[in-house]
């Protein structure tokens, strides 16, 4: 096994956890189920949960809600290649677990995870909710697909 979720098990796993997030009210650099989140922690969370990552305080460096729509600078890629163990294996054949990054503003700012045809995100303003991945205005931002290793 290649990939840490080729196994069914880990899937359904991860689908419990997932689900689990939705409703999470959007609160900037907040972790917390049911109380607040944002997208990059959102995702830090869930895999934490999972036993994937280990979460420490200081694991993202503290960031502006509009830091993206002025600097190019990629904090969010540079943090899941200095924690997770990951390919960029591109978007012909998305596979459940597969960790969406997409671009807003000038840099790689937004992530989601992906789980049978939609992708669960904190959305700014609205929560963690389960969307198409088909949803064009998703889509279109969509820059990288990290698959984590098993």
């Amino acid at each position: 096994m290649k990939y840490y979720f080729e196994n069914i098990e880990k899937q359904n796993k991860l689908k419990l956890i997932l689900d689990s997030w939705l409703g999470t009210p959007f609160r900037h650099q907040a972790s917390v189920k049911g109380l607040g989140v944002d997208c990059i922690n959102f995702v830090a969370k869930v895999l934490e949960e999972l036993k994937i990552l280990k979460w420490k305080k200081d694991l993202m460096p503290e960031y502006a809600p509009d830091w993206h729509m002025h600097r190019t600078q990629s904090l969010l890629i540079d943090g899941i290649l200095q924690h997770l163990n990951v390919e960029n294996v591109g978007f012909n054949n998305l596979m459940n677990g597969d960790l969406i990054i997409y671009f807003f503003g000038r840099a790689a700012s937004h992530a989601s995870i992906y789980y049978d045809d939609h992708t669960y995100q904190a959305v700014n303003d609205i929560g963690v909710v389960k969307l198409p991945v088909s949803d064009r205005m998703w889509w279109k931002r969509k820059r990288y697909n990290f698959r984590i290793l098993a």
